[in-house]
């Protein structure tokens, strides 16, 4: 019973690694990237090709996600309004705004981009869905993360990941402060700390309990943040507050 469980994990971690990569990746890095025996690693990827939940390309042998996942991704869609009614926000303020626009959630003590919508296909910011990143380098972590303490988020977060890309370092207690204060504010804004030409700005969605299960975020050039800030602020907490106010007809809302 124990081995099963550790085979399924083992199948799920690869599935769970190809899904968050934003290009095709050959079988022996996947094998280097879980820290895993190549030779347990090519077996799930037989059974998952052979399956049609991945599939290979030719010549390189590089693996890519096959036509199951895809229809599993519809058959969400069709279960799930309320990610529908997302997409729909997402892509409204996207539109509105023409710059990026996501709806962030926490997955495994990252940031995981659920939704993603390019308004003008801006070079500086491409917009990936499934993409994971360090919590204390993004702004919708001040959301994300409410209700922990300094000591959780110490002991959660690895200790890498309070160097964000751009060098600067934080810390738990600084993260801890500047969850506090996004949660009176209703908004955050970074700059320059996922990417140097790159702010965010964020709001959450919250149920009706008050609880943030989501985050709306406005990816933006950083040479625009200044000009248009009060644009962008009004234009995401409104996207957010509109969501919240869906999930709020829900018992038990989920993206």
């Amino acid at each position: 019973m124990h081995m099963r469980a550790r085979g399924t994990d083992r199948l799920l971690d690869v599935l769970d690694l190809i899904a968050a990569q934003q290009q095709p990746v050959t079988r022996n890095a996947i094998a280097a990237k879980l820290g895993a025996p190549r030779s347990t690693v090519y077996s799930i990827i037989d059974a998952l090709m052979a399956r049609g939940f991945l599939d290979q390309m030719e010549p390189e042998g590089l693996i890519v996600p096959g036509r199951l996942c895809g229809l599993l991704g519809q058959v969400y869609e069709r279960s799930a309004p309320l990610a529908r009614r997302a997409r729909e926000v997402v892509t409204e303020l996207a539109l509105a705004t023409g710059e990026v626009s996501e709806l962030d959630v926490l997955q495994d003590w990252t940031q995981l981009i659920l939704i993603s919508r390019s308004g003008r296909g801006h070079g500086y910011r491409s917009a990936v869905e499934g993409s994971r990143f360090p919590l204390p380098a993004t702004a919708a972590a001040r959301f994300l993360l409410e209700g922990y303490s300094i000591a959780e988020l110490e002991r959660s977060i690895p200790a890498a990941d309070f160097t964000t890309p751009t060098g600067m370092v934080l810390s738990p207690e600084l993260l801890h402060q500047e969850i506090g204060e996004a949660r009176r504010q209703g908004y955050w804004i970074t700059r320059a700390i996922v990417d140097p030409y790159v702010a965010c700005v964020t709001a959450p969605v919250r149920n009706r309990e008050g609880r943030c299960i989501g985050v709306i975020c406005l990816v933006v050039a950083l040479q625009e943040i200044d000009k248009r800030e009060a644009e962008y602020i009004a234009a995401t907490t409104q996207a957010a507050a509109s969501l919240s106010s869906d999930c709020a007809l829900l018992s038990n809302p989920t993206f």
